[in-house]
């Protein structure tokens, strides 16, 4: 019988060398995956921070931009109540104030749900200074100016004489950040200061 062959020369250390080899590629894989999940866990924690703080300043922006828009509708209003007191000169103050809220952008005239509840006028010319004109009706109608040729004739503003109209304007339920009638706490999330209320002053010569 002939002699047992064994394994050939340097099989055990090719072996050796390959196992080593596959097992450092799968510590590196795993090395690879565990900072590939830290990266995205981190990556996912930034952006909550980041989009929290964006969506509060987008909330801010666009409130103040809707507050901006009121307060050029009030001055727009006022002015034109001024100049139309101006002209009509037997108007009385309750008309001026009901022509006004008739011609107002509906975001001043009938915020709180009614016409001209969170608004107040403050008149002053040759009929003397009224701090509470009357509203007449419930709804934002134009009203028709008392003429000067009645008789007896009407009290009338002199030519030349200034109108002077104030308009303050709460505009506290206007203000969506501060929820439903204005009844979240003040200020907003215990950092920002709002404008809760504006105000117009405009005159004009009686002609």
């Amino acid at each position: 019988m002939g002699r047992e062959r064994g394994p050939p020369v340097g099989y055990d250390m090719k072996q050796n060398y390959t196992t080593p080899k596959a097992a450092s590629v799968m510590r590196s894989r795993m090395r690879s995956l565990r900072l590939f999940v830290t990266r995205r866990g981190q990556a996912a924690v930034e952006f909550a921070l980041v989009a929290t703080v964006a969506m509060i300043v987008l909330f801010v922006a666009v409130q103040l931009a809707l507050i901006g828009e009121d307060a050029l509708a009030l001055g727009q209003m006022n002015y034109q109540g001024a100049r139309w007191a101006a002209v009509n000169t037997c108007a009385t103050h309750a008309q001026v104030v009901q022509y006004m809220l008739s011609v107002g952008s509906p975001s001043v005239t009938e915020s709180g749900g009614s016409c001209g509840t969170q608004l107040k006028f403050i008149i002053t010319d040759d009929l003397g200074t009224d701090s509470s004109p009357g509203i007449s009706g419930s709804t934002c109608t134009t009203p028709t100016p008392t003429s000067c040729a009645g008789s007896p004739a009407p009290t009338s503003r002199t030519f030349g004489n200034p109108v002077k109209i104030q308009v303050n304007f709460d505009a506290t339920k206007a203000i969506f950040l501060y929820g439903a009638g204005g009844a979240t706490s003040k200020p907003w999330m215990g950092l920002i200061n709002l404008p809760t209320t504006l105000t117009s002053t405009e005159t004009a010569m009686a002609v």
